[in-house]
């Protein structure tokens, strides 16, 4: 496996068996158990639903349970995460995961269409 053998890649794996195991309700995102830049498919048992915060905490958590080039990959994941747009903010979990469940029912604005599409 691709994974460290370390406490952080059984905390990561404990939440993705307790996702596994509860009906979710609300806001959802999913999860690649193995990323697909580490070789992870698209198949329904690499998906896990988690919520917006357990979804970023499991990005943390994979930096710390990789290493070398995978590691770097990891890093950029979360880099993503954390940086908004147009500013260089950084968001804690808890702010990404309020921020998610705010905005969720939101259309999307990179599906080709312009705010005059909305107005």
């Amino acid at each position: 496996m691709r994974f460290l053998n370390n406490n952080y890649t059984k905390i990561y794996f404990n939440i993705i068996a307790s996702a596994n195991a509860r009906i979710t309700e609300g806001y959802v995102e999913k999860h690649h158990i193995l990323p697909k830049s580490l070789g992870g498919a698209n198949d329904a048992s690499n998906l896990v639903k988690l919520s917006a915060r357990e979804h970023f905490i499991c990005h943390l958590l994979l930096i710390r349970m990789t290493s070398g080039k995978d590691r770097t990959k990891m890093l950029r994941a979360v880099q993503a995460f954390c940086r908004l747009k147009k500013t260089n903010r950084s968001l804690t979990s808890r702010q990404y995961q309020v921020a998610r469940t705010l905005t969720a029912g939101l259309p999307s604005w990179n599906k080709g269409k312009t705010i005059a599409d909305y107005t």
